[in-house]
């Protein structure tokens, strides 16, 4: 019997190991997560509880769609597409830009679709 415990022990720690970087890979930050949901409950008209579930699940979402660096990559390009001048032709018209700001929209907006589901329902009676 002692001979089974820690053979036992070993595979359960070796599948342990399997499992946690994949359930950590696209995790992101707290403060991000955060500072997301607190800007989406603004733009969806203000802190309540059906915003702030609705907000955090539409990252959660993203978070498991999308790595945490390329998130940053594509909500930069999606930011700063706006700023004036030659530099910000660059946030507006590359390649990159255009790419990485059409996967986050689609992301967000599927999300968005899905997480708000008591307001759509409210919008329709």
């Amino acid at each position: 019997m002692t001979r089974i415990l820690p053979s036992t022990s070993i595979v359960f720690l070796i599948a342990l190991m399997g499992i946690t970087p994949a359930a950590n890979a696209n995790d992101f930050p707290t403060l991000e997560r955060v500072k997301f949901v607190q800007e989406c409950m603004s733009l969806n008209g203000g802190p309540t509880y059906v915003n702030m579930y609705g907000c955090s699940c539409v990252l959660d979402k993203i978070a498991a769609e999308m790595r945490f660096d390329d998130f940053v990559h594509a909500d930069a390009f999606a930011r700063l597409r706006n700023m004036r001048g030659e530099r910000g032709g660059y946030f507006r018209s590359s390649k990159d830009s255009r790419s990485a700001r059409k996967v986050l929209t689609t992301l967000r907006d599927e999300a968005t679709e899905q997480c708000f589901v008591s307001q759509q329902i409210t919008r329709t009676q």
